[in-house]
């Protein structure tokens, strides 16, 4: 993209910010912002809360995942992987899938018989992701067992939405002013 994901513009604010603030308008009780790449100007650009430093991010992503994980508390009843990328997340999905949450169960959002992020993980399945190599992806953990997702219909087609090139960029803020 040229320039960090996180602090691209989307109707007044960054795709961080934007997250943060569906995250806000939930029963979420704790949310961290692992960064990496670009760090500083993202602390500076952003009001955070908790935040942890992945210095393994150039190893893989799901590096930055199990540094987020290694900071939850041992009481968490799951955890929800935001991507930044995804910026259109809504607080009545994030809802929706908290309601569906329960044991050793991988929550999806899906739209149109598509499946979408984030995705909540329930505490149980955490350990496995924990388990990964830094080449590997959380997919891995949610294609291993497809009997334990439980996928949840939302009116929410932002679940969908995926900003990798600055062609989707433009799309987005075409659609999105």
């Amino acid at each position: 993209m040229g320039r960090p994901k996180a602090l691209l513009p989307i109707q007044g604010r960054t795709f961080l910010e934007n997250i943060l603030d569906a995250i806000s308008r939930t029963s979420i009780e704790d949310t961290i912002v692992v960064l990496g790449h670009h760090r500083d100007q993202i602390e500076r650009s952003v009001s955070l809360p908790s935040v942890v430093f992945n210095p393994d991010y150039e190893r893989g992503m799901i590096t930055s995942f199990q540094a987020g994980i290694r900071k939850l508390s041992w009481e968490t009843a799951g955890a929800f992987l935001f991507l930044v990328d995804h910026p259109l997340v809504e607080s009545t999905t994030i809802e929706s899938m908290i309601m569906n949450l329960a044991p050793n169960r991988i929550v999806l959002p899906t739209f149109d018989r598509r499946r979408g992020h984030p995705v909540l993980f329930s505490s149980e399945v955490l350990e496995e992701i924990l388990a990964l190599g830094p080449s590997e992806g959380a997919n891995i953990v949610v294609h291993k067992n497809p009997g334990r997702i439980i996928e949840v219909p939302v009116n929410a087609p932002g679940i969908l939405v995926d900003i990798d090139t600055p062609e989707q960029f433009e799309r987005l803020r075409k659609d999105y002013p």
